[in-house]
C-alpha cells in the first residue's frame, strides 16, 4: 500500500509540532525550576543567533528575541518531522531501513548540542547544558513515539520483510 505525499506531510507536521511543543514546554519548565523566567533560554538563543549578541549581560527577555528563535525552531522541527515521517514510511518497507529512522532521531536529539558548543564560552555559561540536552532528547523521543504509533509495522518486526 503506497503512502501519499499528503500523509507524509501531515504526519511530519504533527511530529514536528509534537517535538516543538515538547521542547518549548520542557525548556520553559526547566528555566522556571532553575529560578529564571520561563522564556530566558529562548531569549538567549534568539539574541545570540539572530541579533549577534555575545554578552549574556546584554540580554533581556524581549519579544523580538523570543519570537525569532521560536519561529526558526518551529520551522526546523516541522522540516525534521517531515523527514522523520518519510523515513518511517521507508522503515515500513523493510527491517534494514529501520536503522535510518533510528539514526535520524539520534541526530534530532543531539542537533542542539553542537550548536550550543559552537557558542561563545560566555553564552554557554548563560544556558544550563542539561536544559539543552534533556529538551532535545525528550523532543526526539516524543516525535519518534508518535511516528512509531502512526506506523504499526515499525512495532511488529515479524511482519517486516527481510
Amino acid at each position: 500500500m503506497a503512502v501519499s505525499k499528503g500523509t507524509i506531510l501531515t504526519q511530519g507536521a504533527i511530529a514536528g509540532l509534537i517535538g516543538y511543543v515538547t521542547l518549548a514546554a520542557l525548556v520553559s519548565l526547566m528555566d522556571l525550576s532553575n529560578g529564571v523566567p520561563a522564556l530566558r533560554t529562548a531569549a538567549v538563543l534568539g539574541a545570540t543567533i539572530f541579533y549577534g549578541i555575545s554578552d549574556p549581560a546584554q540580554i533581556e527577555i524581549l519579544p523580538d528575541y523570543v519570537l525569532a528563535y521560536n519561529g526558526a525552531h518551529l520551522l526546523a522541527f516541522l522540516a525534521l518531522g517531515v523527514i522523520g515521517a518519510a523515513l518511517a514510511v521507508l522503515a515500513d518497507r523493510g527491517r534494514q531501513l529501520w536503522y535510518l529512522s533510528a539514526f535520524f532521531y539520534i541526530f534530532v536529539a543531539f542537533h542542539s548540542i553542537g550548536f550550543v558548543q559552537a557558542m561563545s564560552e560566555e553564552m554557554r555559561a548563560a544556558l544550563p547544558s542539561t536544559t539543552i540536552w534533556i529538551g532535545g532528547i525528550v523532543a526526539a523521543l516524543a516525535m519518534g513515539l508518535y511516528l512509531v504509533r502512526a506506523h504499526p509495522k515499525m512495532r511488529r518486526a515479524q511482519s517486516w520483510s527481510d
